[in-house]
């Protein structure tokens, strides 16, 4: 019967997770903290066991009994991959079961090429990783990918990315399956990266959160009582495109007065372009919104008077945005992660922290905390890794499609 199934694979997975965070840990431990019966955790056990997805690692103190023995986590007995599409740069990462990357390649993004091509040079890409490392592929148990949305994630496909307008509707996770002969697992970068918060336990002792990720646009993973929170295809969380201004410009998007148009990494870049006209700024540009954006924020870092205010304005609107976030589903954290964070990430979390303690709805009731994402530009690459590991490995909660 289905039912039963369905219960081990979940008992699994959360002895798997646990063990994982919280090991060396007992069956005894596990049994506490999990509320299984001691048979459950023992059948869980000897499954892991016999997978290679735990040892046995010694005895604990003897409290008059038979000394319990302790499980840990075997990192190197899978592998996942995590893959960040991205129109500029291009991310891979090799990660074990700790979460550890061992292996990390960072190579220009896709540009206007077509999807076919640019396939076949992931591929490519994947193959010289593994090679170089020198790992058992039979450890890898799949490639996560993650892309911007929108995306039909039963697909495994782009569908209108403004970013990737060339990749609408192309079989994105199946032809890069086909190309590598890895089960592919397809999920958008803001959730990836909320997954990787989770595996790799930044989150703490919150289960309620939110990552908000900027990278070339601006989306949020949610997860909610320890669950991604996805949607009906994944394409919940789009932060960028909610509106801040009715009146404002129309966005590539469709919706007027978008978050994106005022905070995203184009808006800062266009507005330093006006600053330069004006003659209020000295900057070259490359052409390249993500340099631009670093090149601007090294400015600002430094003390450029109008670089540092074309920031604090950015960080204004996008705190304005969390803040009817936070108004609508009640998180108590806010991480940020993705690379437009990676040099002014403290005056975002900053500006977000401040105008919650002062506008948040239930502020009176709890503080919602705001920290930086320990992945820092990897958060998105990482979280796929984490991904298709979570998926193949402990299906309990944050799971996602997988197409073999």
């Amino acid at each position: 019967m289905p039912a039963p199934s369905r219960r081990r694979g979940s008992s699994r997975g959360k002895i798997l997770d646990l063990i994982r965070s919280t090991g060396p840990v007992s069956r005894v431990e596990l049994a506490e903290m999990t509320g299984l019966t001691q048979a459950t955790v023992s059948t869980c056990v000897r499954d892991l066991l016999h997978d290679g997805l735990v040892s046995e690692t010694g005895r604990g103190a003897s409290t008059g009994g038979k000394p319990r023995t302790s499980l840990e986590i075997n990192p190197a007995s899978r592998l996942g991959i995590g893959l960040h599409i991205g129109r500029d740069y291009t991310t891979y990462i090799v990660a074990d079961l700790a979460g550890t990357v061992i292996g990390r390649l960072r190579v220009p993004g896709v540009g206007d090429s077509e999807p076919e091509p640019a396939i076949e040079r992931m591929a490519a890409d994947i193959e010289q990783l593994l090679s170089g490392l020198d790992v058992d592929r039979d450890a890898v148990v799949g490639i996560g990918v993650a892309t911007p949305g929108p995306i039909d994630r039963n697909a495994g496909a782009i569908m209108g990315a403004p970013a990737l307008a060339a990749w609408t509707g192309f079989p994105t996770a199946e032809t890069l399956s086909e190309a590598t002969g890895f089960t592919c697992t397809f999920d958008n970068d803001a959730t990836a990266a909320a997954i990787g918060e989770f595996w790799l336990g930044a989150t703490g002792d919150y289960n309620t959160y939110a990552s908000v990720y900027m990278g070339a646009g601006i989306g949020v993973g949610i997860v909610i009582d320890g669950t991604i929170y996805h949607g009906q295809q994944a394409n919940v969380g789009e932060l960028g495109h909610v509106t801040v201004d009715a009146m404002g410009p129309t966005c590539t998007c469709g919706n007027v007065g978008c978050v994106e148009l005022y905070a995203g990494p184009q808006a800062v870049v266009d507005a330093a372009l006006d600053a330069v006209s004006r003659g209020d700024l000295e900057m070259a540009f490359t052409g390249q919104v993500t340099t631009d954006f670093a090149r601007l924020a090294d400015l600002a870092a430094r003390g450029d008077a109008t670089a540092s205010a074309i920031f604090a304005r950015s960080a204004e609107y996008l705190a304005a945005a969390v803040v009817s976030m936070v108004n609508l589903i009640d998180v108590q954290l806010i991480v940020l992660a993705g690379s437009a964070f990676q040099t002014l990430g403290s005056l975002y979390a900053r500006t977000i922290a401040e105008r919650l303690d002062e506008r948040a709805f239930a502020r009176a009731v709890q503080r919602v905390d705001v920290r930086m994402s320990v992945n820092g530009t990897d958060a998105a690459a990482l979280g796929a890794a984490t991904l298709v590991l979570q998926d193949r490995l402990s299906p309990r909660s944050l799971a996602s499609i997988t197409l073999a």
